[in-house]
């Protein structure tokens, strides 16, 4: 366990963190009967019940923690023998629930859920009696009350029944096998009359993820090892006998399942989605230089939606255009990643197109996050459908999402202070959070477009926020004239100053097509010079891996380093 709370610690608290994120917890009494009138809700609010937590630092690692270890120990009840020296059978079942835990679509309730398993199957399993009849009762009613408490964990503990009869009584005459009867007619008459997605919910193993998935094979692990163990875990023991000496038999244990954690975790623990959940950690408590911290030590790729953040955290900084280069860039997207429909996207747009003042396209992506949800909606989302109803003026719809919010354990402070916003309108715009967004809010008869940033950048020159984003979009985009022609529309607004030097970069490459650049605009001589170096490098004799080897060192920051060396995906 001490390896769990040190992974959980140092390499998975984002995920932990970002687990929180994923649901709304709601302490209303409404909410629990919705949940607890049907099928496995039990386990299902009890898993909210304890996520919400998890946005607190080290109680999720402690809770989770705690369920596996107790989880270990029932198994351990439940399997051993008179011979105690054998433990590999309950390790893999533990960890492959902790690589499902890994998963955002795999629910807490399919831990909890394996736990009340446990127990009934250990109930079951201290009883003595040798009439069948009677045992057939006791599992007929512990499996129609794990049904209604922990579905679909009642098909598990039917199987594992069967398998604990086998080791007790053999095949005996078939009545061994009788509850994996039940359970298979009960799936057939499930999936007949009510449909695969009941089925997958109360019979299937799928009931304890998103319905929107198709579980990989470690989903089913944990369930296809415990009757293994059940029936192979005596065989096991008399293997070990062979060895006489205990130490051996730990080691040669503890080197297997080194070997299995070493060879599996990194493929099946997500590790791709932790550099988002780590940076939208940072975003929600606005820790933008821990972001560009983050994005200069571990450069990004093609992941648009951790581009987004690190390029907001510029923004945010008021450096978008001094420091764009210093970070990896791959196009457009990594200002604005293409909507997909997803929730991490959501996330992303709708923080990106609040912090520009596009008040209807966070609205809107807020609202596309939030029905995703399998619960009354994701906790960030709903704060940004208030805010922006807010703006909006939409205070009826806005009260809505605060009732929620109110009702949770987190964001109830938060929720009362917009509360008073609903009838305080004045000190609402004077909020530091709100104050020069109503400016841009939806007027009557208006329709969203892809291009609203765009839109928004022409009613206000002098908004340096949407001047950048602008301006850089179009140059990671590598369209030079799209540049020229809305620098030139800056440019007739004199406030325009301090230029930055990305922007001379980018005209000192407009200028072979469009000699007069130099003439209009007073490029500082050292960019000129810099230009004049890197031109005449670049069209020398050598190849194009020779080039780029011996202009990075001097201009790999530089606009004309990114423009010949940097490929990036177009519409």
């Amino acid at each position: 366990m001490l390896f769990t709370v040190a992974m959980l610690q140092f390499r998975y608290q984002y995920h932990i963190f970002f687990l929180e994120q994923l649901q709304l917890f709601i302490f209303t009494k409404e909410y629990a009967m919705q949940l607890l009138s049907t099928p496995g809700g039990l386990v299902e609010y009890i898993g909210e019940y304890l996520i919400q937590f998890f946005k607190i630092n080290y109680v999720g690692n402690i809770l989770i923690v705690i369920l596996l270890t107790i989880t270990g120990v029932c198994i351990r009840k439940l399997i051993e023998d008179k011979n105690k020296s054998c433990f590999i059978f309950e390790c893999m079942i533990v960890f492959f629930l902790f690589v499902n835990f890994l998963d955002i679509n795999f629910y807490l309730k399919g831990i909890i859920g394996y736990l009340f398993c446990l127990i009934a199957l250990l109930i079951y399993y201290r009883i003595q009696t040798k009439l069948f009849k009677i045992r057939l009762l006791i599992v007929l009613l512990s499996g129609l009350f794990l049904f209604w408490i922990a579905a679909p964990f009642q098909t598990l503990f039917f199987v594992v029944v069967c398998a604990i009869e086998l080791k007790r009584h053999g095949l005996n005459k078939g009545k061994s096998l009788f509850p994996l009867f039940i359970i298979t007619i009960c799936g057939f008459l499930v999936y007949i009359f009510a449909g695969e997605g009941a089925f997958r919910i109360y019979i299937n193993i799928d009931g304890v993820c998103s319905l929107r998935i198709i579980p990989g094979w470690t989903k089913y692990a944990a369930w296809i090892l415990l009757p293994v163990a059940i029936l192979f875990n005596p065989l096991l023991e008399q293997t070990f006998k062979l060895i006489r000496k205990s130490l051996i038999k730990t080691i040669i244990q503890i080197l297997l399942l080194g070997g299995i954690v070493i060879y599996l975790l990194p493929k099946y623990d997500d590790n791709w989605s932790l550099p988002f959940k780590q940076l939208h950690y940072y975003a929600t408590h606005e820790k933008w230089d821990d972001i560009l911290g983050y994005c200069k030590e571990h450069p990004l790729n093609n992941n648009y939606n951790c581009l987004n953040y690190q390029n907001l955290a510029l923004a945010e900084k008021g450096i978008l255009a001094d420091s764009l280069l210093c970070y990896t860039q791959k196009g457009k997207y990594g200002l604005y990643a293409p909507w997909d429909r997803i929730v991490p996207t959501a996330f992303v747009l709708q923080k990106v197109c609040y912090h520009y003042g596009d008040i209807a396209f966070a609205q809107k992506y807020a609202f596309e996050g939030n029905v995703n949800s399998v619960t009354m909606g994701f906790p960030e989302t709903l704060k940004m459908l208030v805010k922006t109803n807010l703006l909006q003026g939409q205070k009826n719809v806005a009260a809505k999402y605060i009732y929620y919010l109110q009702q949770t354990f987190s964001y109830k402070k938060w929720a009362d202070k917009q509360y008073l916003y609903l009838s305080d309108t004045l000190t609402m715009r004077n909020d530091p959070e709100y104050k020069g967004k109503e400016r841009f809010k939806e007027k009557e008869n208006h329709f969203t477009y892809s291009n609203e940033l765009y839109i928004l950048a022409g009613l206000d020159k002098k908004d340096k926020k949407l001047r950048d984003f602008v301006l850089c979009s179009l140059l990671l985009d590598k369209d030079l004239p799209g540049f020229l022609n809305w620098f030139d529309f800056y440019n007739k607004d004199t406030s325009f100053q301090n230029i930055p030097d990305l922007y001379y970069q980018a005209l000192m490459a407009c200028a072979p097509s469009v000699p007069d650049v130099l003439t209009r605009y007073s490029v500082p001589e050292n960019i000129k010079n810099d230009f004049e170096m890197y031109s005449m490098v670049y069209s020398s004799g050598r190849n194009s891996a020779e080039k780029q080897k011996w202009l990075h060192s001097q201009y790999k920051d530089s606009y004309w380093y990114y423009f010949h060396f940097t490929k990036i995906e177009h519409e």
